[in-house]
């Protein structure tokens, strides 16, 4: 008896735990041509300015550098960003009651898990600052137990930003899965 629950602990432990595979879904939408001049700036938001959104700044700056886009003051591309972290378990709707579209399900908890999840979302919008075009949006968002934003912040940016420069227009929904804190 001793030595079964002794082999049980860990049975026990995985059951638990909240480590398991992390889906980012990701939707992207390219409008626009690109300008030929590959130069952005961020739009400017009071609102904005909590350590978590500069950390999210930054991300998106450096995912823009690597793709060979560059800030400039007076850019053809304004960067909007915007973060959500909600409880999974509420939905997100648009619309009114007779039109009302569903953004986000609510995520049901797992069995035996020992927290609620939160979802992480982060959006970023890229207009034509001349006239106003979309020419790339993408999002990206992840379902985590314990889990936080700056954790996901790597991968939402990536996913985010995963078809920017394609030559040809995409409008695409996906998940990737990677293993690590839930």
């Amino acid at each position: 008896m001793r030595r079964l629950s002794i082999m049980m602990i860990p049975i026990v432990a995985l059951c638990t735990s909240c480590s398991g595979p992390i889906e980012t879904r990701i939707k992207t939408q390219s409008g626009a041509t690109l300008p030929a001049q590959k130069q952005y700036n961020f739009t400017a938001k009071p609102e904005q300015d909590s350590a978590i959104y500069q950390t999210a700044r930054k991300a998106v700056a450096a995912a823009l550098a690597e793709k060979n886009f560059s800030m400039a003051d007076d850019a053809p591309i304004l960067v909007h960003i915007a973060l959500a972290s909600r409880p999974a378990s509420i939905a997100l709707t648009k619309g009114s009651e007779d039109n009302l579209k569903t953004i986000a399900a609510p995520k049901k908890r797992k069995p035996l898990q020992s927290c609620d999840d939160v979802e992480h979302r982060l959006i970023i919008n890229m207009v034509n600052s001349a006239d106003g075009a979309t020419v790339y949006f993408g999002s990206a968002a992840e379902y985590h137990c314990k889990g936080t934003m700056s954790q996901s912040l790597p991968h939402l940016v990536n996913g985010a930003l995963s078809n920017l420069g394609r030559s040809d227009s995409v409008n695409e929904e996906k998940t990737r899965t990677r293993a690590g804190i839930e």
